[in-house]
């Protein structure tokens, strides 16, 4: 049996309910597991799960369908818009369904061996697909109805996050967004069922950083990252990480996070060090 580890029905958005609904039921007729993913699973997560207003919400839906090549995924494509509920765009992977865009992002076997996947037949569209796979697989389960009964997988906050900090590296600086969704993540964590877990089991945690919870929090996060991560996604990560918080880094990463705040330049050195101990704790795991 599937645990589910919320219940929000009644929270989401009918619209979006049906959609979800009739796009599962494609998905299982395919045999084509999918979550959701980037802001509509930050929104499930924070907004309705601990009642963390998010700063922007979003009415698009981001998914990662787990397919072994592109013909799984044009049979996917295929078998929706014959539903005739979906609608195409100009983009190969967004689909309308009344005012819901749809963006499906495949991930799994159709990988090449960097974790990039192009799209055919040009390959003009490149992207990183990094920590997909390592998020599906630690991915959680909630109700978002139960009339009529719909249960959907989305990551855990850990495996966003390493989405969010590839996605942002990968397409930088077009990918701003990623890094502001990073910062709200990492902020928050405390909020997101971890201040307890931190009294209880974390306390040597909790006592290195003086008994600051939020620092602390961010470190458990950048802990809870790596253990989750594959070899190729440490690398990775710790790379860019290592290049965004060290004495001679550009700052790229906390610049696109406090662009939007009116008072940037104050939150600019807070939001360094905090980025920083989120470094720490990713390379506490795995050294």
């Amino acid at each position: 049996m599937t645990e589910i580890l919320f219940d929000l029905s009644g929270k989401i958005d009918q619209q979006k309910i049906e959609a979800l609904s009739l796009l599962k039921k494609v998905a299982d007729s395919l045999s084509i597991p999918f979550f959701v993913v980037g802001a509509s699973a930050r929104d499930f997560i924070l907004e309705y799960c601990y009642n963390i207003r998010s700063p922007r919400m979003t009415q698009d839906i981001d998914l990662g369908v787990e397919v072994a090549g592109w013909d799984d995924l044009n049979k996917l494509s295929e078998s929706l818009l014959s539903t005739g509920r979906f609608f195409a765009s100009r983009e190969r992977h967004r689909f309308q369904f009344g005012s819901v865009l749809i963006d499906i992002i495949p991930f799994g076997p159709i990988e090449d061996e960097r974790g990039r996947i192009s799209w055919p037949p040009e390959h003009e569209i490149v992207m990183s697909i990094g920590g997909f796979s390592e998020a599906f697989k630690n991915s959680v389960t909630l109700r978002l109805s139960s009339s009529p009964e719909l249960k959907i997988k989305v990551p855990t906050l850990p495996g966003l996050a390493l989405m969010k900090i590839i996605s942002w590296k990968d397409k930088y600086p077009e990918r701003r967004k990623d890094a502001e969704d990073l910062l709200f993540v990492m902020q928050n964590y405390e909020e997101a069922g971890n201040f307890i877990r931190l009294y209880d089991h974390e306390q040597d945690l909790l006592k290195e950083e003086n008994f600051e919870v939020q620092p602390a929090c961010i470190r458990l996060l950048g802990r809870d990252m790596a253990v989750i991560a594959d070899p190729d996604t440490l690398g990775t990560v710790r790379a860019i990480l290592d290049e965004e918080t060290t004495e001679h880094s550009r700052y790229r990463l906390v610049t696109d996070m406090v662009r939007s705040t009116p008072d940037s330049n104050d939150r600019f050195e807070k939001v360094v060090l905090q980025v920083a101990k989120l470094r720490q704790g990713f390379n506490e795991v795995h050294c």
